[in-house]
C-alpha cells in the first residue's frame, strides 16, 4: 500500500520557536493519553500490538534452561550469576513523553540482557562528565591499579606461592594499548580471563585451533560482541569511581528520571573484590552467564525517554549532550554500533522501516529500547522474537500516517483585472470520498493534473474540461503528488514517494504518464517545487524540525543536480510571480509569524510582500499579479497596487466546504481550481 507520506502531514508540524513544554513523567506516575488525543491511528496501534504479543519469544520463559540451550553451551559456559523465570510479552509505546499504549506485564522486573550495556556506557559516560576519565582516548591501563580479589584465603596454599595476588587486566602488551573508546565500541580485542570465563570462550571461533594461537587485532581495527570485555570495562568502571556502579547509576540517573525502586543491578557470584576496605561486587555487563539489569518496562522507557532528550530530564542535564553525541557516532569497524549499547540505524540497514537517526538499544530476548527523535517517540518491547523487531517498529510508525481525509477539488470561472476578481460559482470535478487534492492546470488550459488516492493507491489523474471526465495518468506501485507541467511542454514532475519512502523529483511523459526518469537525484527528501526555466527550479526540502534542522527553500539545477539553500522554515506554496523574475514562498517565521516573500531569481534576495492569513500559506497568483489565498471556506485576494490587506472575495460555506487549500489559476487566468474539504 502506497502511504501518504510527508506531503499530508507537513502541515500539521509545529516549529521549535513555540512547541508546548516537554512532558516528563513525575516519579510513581506516568500520564496516559489515547492514540487519538496524541493524533495517532488507534487501529494502527492495536495492529502493531496483535504483532508484538502474535511474535512473542520461542524461547523458554525459564532463562537458566534458556541459557543452557544456548550460551550455555560454550566452553566454560556454566551459569554464575542468577537468573529467573521472565513474563509474558510485554510493551509500552510512549509519544511525546506521554503513555499511548502498553500490554503483557510492564510492572514485572525481569532480566533484560544486554540492555545493561547500555547502563554500563552511561555510567562510563558521567565518570567522563565528572572529569574520573579525562578522555575516552586514554589508554585504561594508567587507570586501574592492581585489584584484590574478594574471598581469598588466609592462608595461600604452597602451590599457590608465587603465583600473582593481585589482578592486573590491562597488563599485557596488547591490553595496555587498549582505550576506553576501544572498550565502549566493542573493538578492544581484550585479552585475558576474568571472573572463570576467558575471552575466545564467549562466542567462539568454529575452529578450536584458534582459540589460543590467533594474533591479537590492533584495538580499534576489529569489531567483536564479547561479553567477556564488556565485564572488563564494568570492572574498570568499578575501580574508576572507587564505588559500586549501581550506586552511581541510582544516584545520578535512576533516581533524578523518577525509576522505581525495584531494579536491581547484578553481578557474577564470584566477581567480588576488596574496595577501600570493603567488598564491592563488579556487576556484569549483561545476562551472559546469569546476572546484569533486572528491571520493569516502565523503568526501560524513562530511560529511553532520557536518552531521547539527549541526557537531559526535565531541564536537568543528567547525560551530557556531547556524551549522547559520542554514544549515537558510528563505529568504523561496525558502523550499525555507537557506544555498547547502543545500536545504530546506520543507512536504515538494521531496522528499514525507521528513520535512519533512530537508535535503540537492545539485549537478548529480545528486549529493546526504541528512541527515535523524529517521532518523539519510545517503544519498549520484551520477549519478542529477534526477527520481528523491525515488524514491531513498521507498524508503530504506519500509526503516525492518519487515514488520508475527503477532499474534493473544485473548479470555477475567474475573471481578475484591474485589482478587481470575482469567481463564479464552484462546480465538484471529482465528487467521491477519499482524497483528491494538489489541482496544477496544464499550459494550454484545457486539463487539471491533480493528485487521487484510492484503493491505498496515490496516482496522478487529469480531469478533461471540455469532456468533464476524469482519468488516470500514473498507476504505478510508488506514489506520485503535485504533478507540474515542465517547461518543454512534453513533461508532468512531480514529487514521487518510492518504495524506501525516498521522496524526490521525477518526470512522466505528459502524453501517456509513462516512461518515469528521475530528475534531480541527489536532492531529498523534496516536498514541493516550481520551475524557473528549462534548467533550474525551485524546491521545498523536507529538513527534520524536531532535530533542529528546519524544512529549506532551495535553488536547483538539473544540469548540475546541485542545491542552493535561500530560506529556513518555509511552507509549501511556491510560485512564480507574472511579469517577474521572481518567485513568492511563504516563510514561517515562527508559529505565528508567517509571511509571503519574493525572491529575486536574478540576486536571489527576498522581500517581505504581505503577512499570510493567520495560519494560511495555500495561494496562487492571477496573471494581472493579484495573490489569492484563502481561510476557512472563505477566498481573499491581494494586489499589490491597489490594496493594502486582504480582501474578501466569496464564501463558500454554504457549498458544505469548510475548509479550501491548494489553489491553483490556469495560465490565461480564466479558471480557477481548489481543494474543499
Amino acid at each position: 500500500m502506497k502511504r501518504l507520506f510527508y506531503l499530508f502531514l507537513f502541515p500539521f508540524l509545529s516549529f521549535a520557536q513555540n512547541k508546548p513544554a516537554v512532558y516528563f513523567p513525575p516519579a510513581h506516575a506516568w500520564a496516559h493519553k489515547t492514540p487519538a488525543e496524541m493524533g495517532l491511528n488507534a487501529a494502527k496501534i492495536q495492529e502493531a500490538i496483535a504483532f508484538a504479543q502474535a511474535n512473542e519469544s520461542k524461547n523458554p520463559r525459564s532463562m537458566e534452561q534458556s541459557h543452557y540451550q544456548s550460551f550455555g553451551k560454550e566452553p566454560y559456559g556454566n551459569a554464575i550469576g542468577p537468573f529467573a523465570d521472565r513474563g509474558a510479552q510485554t510493551g509500552l509505546i510512549i509519544h511525546k513523553g506521554y503513555m499511548v499504549a502498553q500490554w503483557g506485564e510492564p510492572a514485572r522486573c525481569d532480566i533484560t540482557h544486554s540492555v545493561t550495556k547500555s547502563f554500563l556506557s552511561t555510567v562510563v559516560g558521567l565518570a567522563v562528565d565528572k572529569g574520573l576519565i579525562r578522555s575516552v582516548d586514554d589508554t585504561v591501563a594508567a587507570y586501574i591499579p592492581p585489584i584484590e580479589l574478594y574471598g581469598q584465603p588466609v592462608n595461600r596454599p604452597a602451590e599457590e606461592f608465587g603465583k600473582p595476588e593481585l589482578l592486573r587486566p590491562f597488563d599485557t602488551p596488547h591490553n595496555r594499548r587498549i582505550t576506553w573508546d576501544n572498550l565502549l565500541r566493542q573493538t578492544s580485542d581484550w585479552e585475558g580471563t576474568l571472573w572463570g570465563k576467558p575471552d575466545w570462550a564467549d562466542r567462539p571461533d568454529k575452529d578450536p585451533a584458534t582459540w589460543l594461537t590467533r594474533p591479537r587485532n590492533a584495538p580499534g581495527s576489529v569489531y567483536e560482541y564479547n561479553d567477556v570485555r564488556v565485564n572488563a570495562l564494568a570492572l574498570a568502571a568499578t575501580s574508576v569511581w572507587r564505588k559500586p556502579l549501581p550506586q552511581v547509576l541510582k544516584e545520578r540517573i535512576m533516581d533524578p528520571i523518577g525509576a522505581s525502586n525495584t531494579w536491581r543491578w547484578t553481578g557474577y557470584r564470584n566477581a567480588w573484590i576488596v574496595l577501600d576496605g570493603q567488598p564491592v561486587q563488579s556487576v556484569s555487563g549483561g545476562g551472559h552467564w546469569g546476572g546484569g539489569m533486572f528491571i520493569n518496562a516502565f523503568d526501560m522507557a524513562r530511560f529511553g525517554l532520557l536518552t531521547l532528550h539527549k541526557g537531559n530530564w526535565n531541564g536537568q542535564q543528567l547525560l551530557s549532550e556531547q556524551w549522547v553525541k559520542q554514544a549515537t557516532t558510528p563505529t568504523p569497524a561496525q558502523p550499525t554500533y555507537g557506544y555498547m549499547n547502543w545500536f545504530l540505524n546506520t543507512d536504515r540497514k538494521p531496522l528499514p522501516s525507521a528513520p535512519a537517526s533512530a537508535f535503540y538499544h537492545v539485549g537478548n530476548g529480545s528486549n529493546i529500547v526504541y528512541v527515535d527523535a523524529e517521532n518523539e517517540l519510545v517503544v519498549v518491547v520484551r520477549w519478542i522474537g529477534n526477527d520481528a523487531l523491525d515488524g514491531i517498529v513498521k507498524r508503530v510508525l504506519e500509526a503516525f500516517t492518519p487515514a488520508a481525509p475527503n477532499t474534493e477539488i473544485y473548479v470555477a470561472d475567474l475573471n481578475a483585472s484591474a485589482g478587481k476578481v470575482t469567481v463564479g460559482k464552484p462546480l465538484n470535478i471529482t465528487k467521491r470520498a477519499g482524497y483528491d487534492n494538489q489541482p496544477s492546470f496544464t499550459p494550454d488550459g484545457k486539463k487539471l493534473l491533480y493528485t487521487q488516492q484510492a484503493n491505498g493507491q496515490t496516482d496522478i489523474w487529469a480531469y478533461d474540461l471540455g469532456k468533464k471526465t476524469n482519468n488516470a495518468l500514473t498507476q504505478t506501485p510508488e506514489s506520485e503528488y503535485s504533478a507540474t507541467v515542465m517547461p518543454d511542454g512534453r513533461h508532468f514532475s512531480v514529487i514521487r514517494v518510492e518504495a524506501d519512502q525516498t521522496q524526490r523529483l521525477w518526470q512522466f511523459d505528459l502524453a501517456t504518464g509513462q516512461n518515469p526518469q528521475l530528475v534531480l537525484k541527489d536532492l531529498k527528501p523534496v516536498g514541493y517545487h516550481c520551475w524557473f526555466g528549462a534548467d533550474s527550479l525551485v524546491l521545498f526540502v523536507l529538513g527534520q524540525p524536531l532535530l533542529g534542522q528546519p524544512h529549506t527553500l532551495q535553488l536547483a539545477q538539473v544540469s548540475t543536480g546541485k542545491g542552493q539553500v535561500i530560506a529556513n522554515n518555509i511552507g509549501r506554496a511556491l510560485h512564480r510571480i507574472p511579469g517577474q523574475r521572481a518567485a513568492s514562498f511563504v516563510h514561517k517565521i515562527s508559529d505565528q509569524n508567517w509571511q509571503i516573500e519574493r525572491l529575486d531569481m536574478r540576486n536571489l534576495q527576498t522581500t517581505k510582500l504581505i503577512e499570510t492569513l493567520p495560519q494560511s500559506e495555500d495561494c496562487a497568483w492571477t496573471p494581472d499579479g493579484t495573490l489569492l489565498m484563502a481561510q476557512g471556506a472563505k477566498l481573499y485576494k491581494w494586489q499589490p497596487k491597489a490594496d493594502s490587506t486582504w480582501q474578501l472575495v466569496g464564501d463558500y460555506s454554504a457549498l458544505g466546504i469548510k475548509q479550501i487549500t491548494r489553489l491553483a489559476i490556469d495560465p490565461k487566468g480564466k479558471k480557477l481550481a481548489f481543494v474543499g474539504q
